[in-house]
């Protein structure tokens, strides 16, 4: 019981202790200590895999909440829908240099290639999670944002598509397919029935509730939507090569990536990230206040309470109405 109290005290203080850093130094800088900050609040009492464990736990379809493994960079990395998923397949492929990583159906494993946490056994992969020797990674983006992004690319950009699988899906969770196909083009409905009679899609799934909570201070480095390109290079270069000695940036960061993703022959010069493919493009952001009302933001920010209020994620506040009582 005393080594409990420790395990949780101690992190606290370290993270007040880096919190006060923060103010001292400039943005770019205040990410970078943000990682090494990260690399000395894990528990004195070690966490154990488990076999059911949500990150160790086979899902029978593409897309499922089990991290990416790439020995050669010690680096574990949680892909999250709608946190440039995609992207970041790609590029871990392209680390592997496979030539797949410009294929189309990305997420499949078949396609894509990548080593996963559950193709190693339960002593390895308790290894690869606890070992400060590794990098264990994830990007995260605010529920706001998130949320409108997943509605505008999903049910309003891929209208068909959404009618096709997820009102079926809705159909099938005993409520009315038509009602789906009729609403779901209005942003309203698809908060309100769609994310809470589908909670488990990944694209608008908590990112929180993606992870088991005894694995969330072994992620030493949280990565941020709002600074994407940023966080990105900095997450690159912070992992090396055993092979080479070179960082992940260097040899396949800093250039060679163009705005179409799923074009081999685009002869791409910009850096990781710099662009943006339009397949995935919502401006989500620039749009929160055509789309939310003051009761849809107090409904996100109770669906998704787990991602606002936790000691990992550090979002920028986003207040779009000035909150009362009445508003529910």
């Amino acid at each position: 019981m005393e080594n409990r109290k420790y395990a949780t005290v101690v992190p606290i203080l370290i993270f007040l202790m880096c919190i006060a850093l923060f103010h001292m130094i400039p943005d770019r800088e205040e990410r970078e200590i943000a990682y090494l900050c990260r690399q000395h609040t894990l528990p004195l009492v070690e966490a154990e895999l488990d076999i059911n464990d949500i990150i160790y736990h086979t899902r029978n379809d593409a897309r499922n909440y089990i991290p990416a493994v790439n020995e050669e960079y010690k680096t574990v990395f949680f892909f999250i829908g709608k946190c440039a998923a995609s992207e970041w397949k790609r590029m871990f492929i392209r680390m592997m240099g496979s030539p797949n990583w410009c294929a189309t159906w990305i997420h499949k494993k078949e396609v894509n290639g990548l080593k996963w946490l559950d193709d190693y056994s339960l002593k390895e992969a308790q290894h690869i999670m606890t070992s400060p020797e590794w990098t264990r990674a994830i990007f995260v983006r605010n529920p706001k944002d998130r949320a409108l992004s997943a509605f505008l690319d999903k049910a309003v950009a891929h209208s068909d598509k959404f009618v096709k699988g997820i009102c079926k899906t809705y159909g099938k969770r005993g409520l009315s397919s038509q009602a789906c196909i009729d609403h779901h083009l209005e942003f309203d409905f698809f908060l309100r029935n769609i994310t809470t009679a589908i909670p488990d899609n990944v694209h608008w799934m908590s990112i929180y509730d993606q992870i088991d909570a005894k694995w969330w201070p072994y992620i030493n480095y949280v990565g941020n939507m709002e600074n994407l390109a940023e966080d990105a290079e900095t997450f690159l270069r912070s992992i090396v090569s055993d092979i080479d000695d070179v960082s992940a940036w260097d040899h396949w960061g800093k250039t060679g990536w163009s705005d179409d993703e799923r074009n081999c022959e685009a002869k791409g010069t910009s850096a990781f990230l710099k662009t943006h493919d339009s397949k995935h493009e919502t401006d989500a952001h620039k749009k929160l206040i055509e789309y939310f009302t003051p009761e849809l933001e107090i409904f996100v920010e109770d669906r998704y309470a787990t991602d606002l209020n936790n000691t990992y994620f550090q979002f920028s506040p986003i207040e779009l109405f000035r909150h009362n009582e009445d508003a529910n």
